[in-house]
């Protein structure tokens, strides 16, 4: 079956040493005349372009470099589509040629001088067999529930029986990448747990056996020292169905487990650096609230710590902004504390503020999105003030009458402060100075509007919140108006 490339990348991959000879592939695409072919890598969900030939008037293609490729899985691509994989293990696997029809990709895909990839073939072949018998049978369980256990024992010897077949062939191919791919392919099953049948919440103990087990064993399969694997589909998913499947989904869970799988990868320098860029940039940039704890602690701890030796000045630096900006607002901290005047010239103090839920407003009149956000955010102050829900909004920018202006404008009887405080300059004008809360360093404050929310105890407990968010949370823990 053709599989479609979203997005093809130019990237240059060199060995890390030199083979007088290169590479020579040769492709023949039975069918196809005066085309352009290409050879890409695999680089988890990603594919990066490595080179491209034309056909000839017989289909024929020929790859060629003076310089090896990379060690990992290649594809060859035509049309935009993915036609079929073909491995790269080592300098001296690079020569070989490949036949195969348009009228059957899949079924007429023949390899030359290259064991390895025949042997490839046929293990997607027995794979796919495999999985069709696997599910023929539980077609027939769903059709007659008598089946069923009939169908688990075909289904558990069908898998008992591609094991060995991996086990077999990965023995005959040590020392390749199909190997460590053989090896992949299949997840460490865990022994049967030795809790009594009639022991009381049987069902929670069960839970937390297979839970510590997955933890500790998931990745027992997948060979942290062999960096060819970076380029195949294999590694990076299975690192990020770690995270996502396996690991609970909190930070003080995940950090942890972060710790352990980069352990792991200094098996290998190139796999370490992979898999530590992986993890922050997947944290860094979550989309979950609060996972921003295991970016700063992954940042903190590792690229800024000089564990990270390959990184560029400017992107430590990026990094350091990125820390700087955060550590001092996730979720479940103490909120750092605001002591800020009000347009009455009044000093508003957060901590004073007694309050169930208190939201942190950061805006300005003039940013565009601030001016439909802010109204929002009143609507819902509005809805939940008289259960003691407050606002503690700080006009970010440092034009006295604006701010002013705009408070009045918009009716806004909610607490409303700014960081600058207006005095006579050395000359007797007036002018307006910071007070030097540092609330941008605390709050992250570089774009706004930016809406934090904490509890009776002036702890954070949501971030970086919109207007429709904010109202859920709140809905949630404080309730709906009762209708009059």
């Amino acid at each position: 079956m053709k599989r479609s490339i979203s997005m093809l990348i130019f990237m240059c991959l060199w060995g890390t040493s030199v083979f007088a000879e290169g590479y020579r592939i040769e492709v023949t695409i039975d069918g196809v005349r005066d085309t352009t072919v290409y050879i890409a890598i695999h680089s988890g969900s990603s594919k990066y372009m490595v080179d491209t030939a034309r056909t000839d008037g017989k289909g024929r293609a020929v790859f060629q470099k003076s310089k090896p490729l990379h060690g990992g899985m290649y594809l060859v691509a035509m049309g935009g589509m993915h036609l079929f994989d073909f491995l790269i293990s080592d300098d001296a696997s690079q020569a070989f040629s490949m036949y195969v029809k348009t009228s059957d990709y899949q079924g007429t895909l023949r390899f030359k001088g290259s064991p390895e990839n025949s042997a490839l073939l046929d293990f997607q072949q027995t794979m796919g067999r495999s999985q069709r018998q696997v599910s023929a049978w539980n077609d027939r369980a769903k059709a007659d529930s008598t089946l069923l256990p009939e169908a688990r024992d075909s289904v558990a010897a069908i898998e008992a029986e591609l094991k060995e077949y991996a086990r077999v062939h990965g023995e005959q191919q040590a020392g390749t990448l199909l190997a460590s791919l053989m090896r992949a392919a299949f997840p460490v099953v865990a022994p049967a747990p030795d809790i009594a049948e009639d022991m009381p919440r049987r069902d929670s103990a069960l839970w937390v056996y297979y839970y510590h087990f997955n933890k500790n064993h998931y990745l027992d399969n997948l060979d942290f020292s062999d960096k060819r694997l970076l380029y195949t589909p294999v590694f990076k998913p299975k690192i990020e169905d770690y995270f996502d499947k396996v690991v609970l989904q909190h930070p003080d869970s995940i950090i942890p487990q972060a710790d352990y799988v980069l352990r792991l990868a200094e098996a290998n320098h190139e796999v370490y650096n992979s898999v530590l860029s992986q993890l922050f940039n997947k944290y860094a940039e979550a989309k979950i609230m609060g996972m921003e704890k295991v970016g700063v602690y992954i940042g903190e701890h590792y690229f800024l710590t000089g564990k990270a030796d390959w990184l560029s000045d400017k992107d430590r630096q990026s990094i350091a902004d990125f820390v700087e900006h955060n550590r001092y607002s996730l979720i479940g901290m103490p909120a750092q504390e605001l002591k800020l005047e009000s347009v009455s010239g009044q000093t508003e103090s957060v901590y004073d503020i007694q309050s169930p839920f208190l939201a942190l407003l950061f805006y300005s009149p003039s940013c565009g999105h601030c001016k439909k956000e802010v109204p929002e955010i009143y609507k819902i102050y509005e809805k939940y003030r008289d259960r003691g829900f407050q606002v503690y909004a700080v006009y970010e920018q440092y034009k006295r009458e604006e701010w002013v202006k705009f408070v009045a404008e918009q009716k806004l009887d909610w607490i409303n402060v700014w960081d600058g405080v207006e005095a006579p300059d050395a000359e007797g004008k007036p002018t307006t100075y910071s007070v030097g809360s540092k609330f941008r360093e605390y709050y992250n404050v570089y774009t706004t509007p930016q809406v934090y929310l904490l509890d009776k105890d002036k702890k954070i407990v949501g971030r970086r919140l919109n207007a429709e968010v904010l109202d859920k949370i709140l809905q949630q823990a404080l309730g709906e108006k009762e209708s009059l």
